[in-house]
């Protein structure tokens, strides 16, 4: 492999952009490519870079979906992965605890989405262990809440909701409730057993309570160099990737682009909360439907070596509705095709005279060939952003500040603005890069190059600690450097508060539950009132602990409790109603 053949595949593969509101994924190689890129001016043009040809894939999602585009060879054989969104690739939604019918919720923590992306994810020929409750209790194995014994802190996934909580939080805070105090079961391998989707890459920070099979989670995802934030919709993308001579060689080419979205429903794909999810009897009320319509693809056939655009309006099809193998079915009258529904995940629009829903523009093998209006990138060291500063604005929300540094060639102007924020007290480096949740910011979001301008990064937890990454690209993926600094944010009100109900929550298996709720509730409406309360609420805290550890290890001493706690329950419910 050529040093210029290195560099276009760790630079672009590495640093996937998507257009006009797009995302560059998290990539632990960022400074290693900027490093080569500056002893490096390669173009396509380039005698040397003919052993790579560059693509530019065109699509405009719908708000809310889960995307994964790949290249397949002339016989169907997997060439490359091109982009996954982060939740499959970086998060884990695909292999993860629980059962995959498990009823859902906003950032909901458990049970795995084979139906996500299923075409992708079995067209790609690799498996990974299968991940399953670490929790050692049988009788836990099909609840949402009930592994307290196993579980450790979460830095990203929320308690499960309501119906009522998921219709306010999902559309209108974007905030977990009682962040920071609500943990999870990581999981551990299930013997003998697979999945076609990785388990989730952002866990860094790991206790004793955690299975080891946990740590390994990481090392097995191997798709680091693809993950990209979930576009926000509605607006034009498009992802620039390098391919080798050999891929070329395997021409003509075909490009596929996968489109998954929860709770799609149509007269042809209609489920039930109670008969087709799995409802923790235990927990009833909790969680919301997300079953739909299937995924579905999109594909254009291509030669990466002749120069020019290629693009489709026609669906190829789509995916099973359990996602139970990669099978593609033929269009047919089941799938919606409008109102952002079905096919119409993907939009229709026209660009540079061109009409599609997804389209591959190749930039072709002849330097010579005539200019079509379409590419032209040329690979540029960008100067790194300045003057970083981190305002915590609320417990939810931190507010980026920022300089673009002025440059004088006007294809190197800032096309978007990455930020990463990964939770705990870890520097952040390019080596831990794949671990950071990633937001990113259109040019018409950003301030003119030299002048203060300011981002703002929602859906954090309150009194927590993250480490803040901020790099720009231009529309040639070319990046800057990573600039990082620290912020903590400031403590949600009602977190601590919500958090110390040890025995309770160790007796009822979640402290979101109603009857520890209703304890809570009467401690700080009657207990915090008095001298002798406050000092019995002390007094727990001080030696409930311990307690509650013994507690939460034993299902029999849990049940226990419960029996004892239930009227206690029950009348600070009343009172406090």
């Amino acid at each position: 492999m050529s040093a210029r053949l290195g560099y276009a595949r760790g630079m672009i593969g590495m640093i996937g952009m998507t257009g006009a509101r797009g995302r560059i994924g998290a990539r632990p190689g960022l400074a290693l490519a900027l490093a080569v890129m500056s002893a490096l001016a390669w173009t396509p043009a380039s005698a040397e870079a003919a052993e790579e040809l560059l693509l530019e894939l065109h699509y405009k999602p719908r708000p809310g979906l889960q995307l994964a585009i790949w290249l397949e060879d002339r016989d169907g054989a997997h060439v490359q992965d091109v982009l996954v969104t982060q939740a499959t690739g970086k998060l884990g939604i695909g292999n993860r605890p629980g059962l995959w019918n498990f009823v859902s919720s906003w950032r909901a923590p458990y049970g795995p989405r084979p139906s996500v992306l299923p075409i992708w994810a079995h067209r790609r020929g690799k498996s990974y262990p299968k991940v399953v409750f670490f929790d050692a209790d049988p009788g836990d194995e099909q609840s949402l809440g009930w592994h307290e014994n196993t579980s450790t802190a979460e830095t990203y996934y929320c308690r499960p909701l309501t119906a009522d909580e998921d219709a306010t939080i999902s559309v209108d805070t974007m905030t977990c409730p009682s962040p920071a105090v609500f943990k999870t079961d990581k999981g551990r391998f299930a013997p003998g057993e697979t999945s076609p989707y990785p388990p989730r890459n952002d866990l860094i920070a790991f206790e004793a309570k955690d299975s080891p099979d946990a740590v390994m989670f990481a090392g097995l995802n191997d798709l680091d160099g693809v993950t990209a934030a979930t576009p926000p919709g509605d607006a034009p993308e498009y992802v620039i990737v390098a391919i080798s001579a050999e891929a070329a060689g395997r021409g003509p080419l075909t490009a596929w682009i996968e489109a998954s979205r929860e709770h799609d429903e149509n007269d042809a794909f209609q489920f039930d909360r109670e008969h087709d999810h799995f409802v923790d009897e235990r927990l009833e009320s909790y969680g919301v439907e997300y079953l739909g319509q299937p995924s579905v693809v999109y594909r254009v056939d291509f030669d990466p070596r002749a120069r020019g655009f290629t693009g489709t309006t026609a669906l190829a099809g789509y995916g099973d509705w359990d996602g139970a193998t990669g099978t593609i079915h033929p269009p047919d009258a089941k799938i919606s095709t409008s109102g952002g529904s079905g096919a119409d995940r993907l939009a229709q629009y026209t660009l540079r005279g061109e009409t599609f829903r997804f389209g591959v523009y190749a930039y072709g093998d002849d330097p010579d060939a005539p200019d079509d209006g379409w590419g032209h990138c040329v690979a540029t060291a960008l100067p790194a952003v300045e003057d970083l500063r981190l305002e915590a604005l609320d417990f939810d929300t931190v507010r980026v500040h920022y300089t673009l540094p002025t440059v004088t060639d006007p294809a190197a102007r800032a096309a978007k603005l990455h930020v990463y924020m990964l939770p705990g007290e870890e520097p952040l480096t390019t080596a831990n890069l794949g671990a950071a949740v990633e937001r990113s910011f259109a040019a018409g979001e950003l301030a003119a190059p030299g002048a203060p301008g300011f981002v703002d990064v929602d859906q954090l937890w309150g009194n927590f600690t993250y480490q803040v990454g901020v790099a720009y690209a231009d529309r040639c993926t070319s990046a800057s450097t990573l600039v990082t600094a620290e912020v903590t944010t400031p403590a949600q009100e009602f977190q601590q508060v919500d958090g110390l109900c040890f025995v309770s929550t160790a007796a009822y298996g979640a402290a979101w539950l109603p009857q520890v709720q209703a304890l809570r509730w009467f401690r700080d409406a009657y207990l915090k009132t008095s001298p002798i309360g406050r000092d019995f609420v002390r007094f727990y805290y001080t030696f409930s602990p311990p307690i509650a550890g013994v507690i939460a290890r034993q299902p029999v001493l849990r049940g226990m409790v419960r029996v004892v706690l239930q009227p206690v329950a029950d009348l600070a419910r009343l009172s406090t109603r």
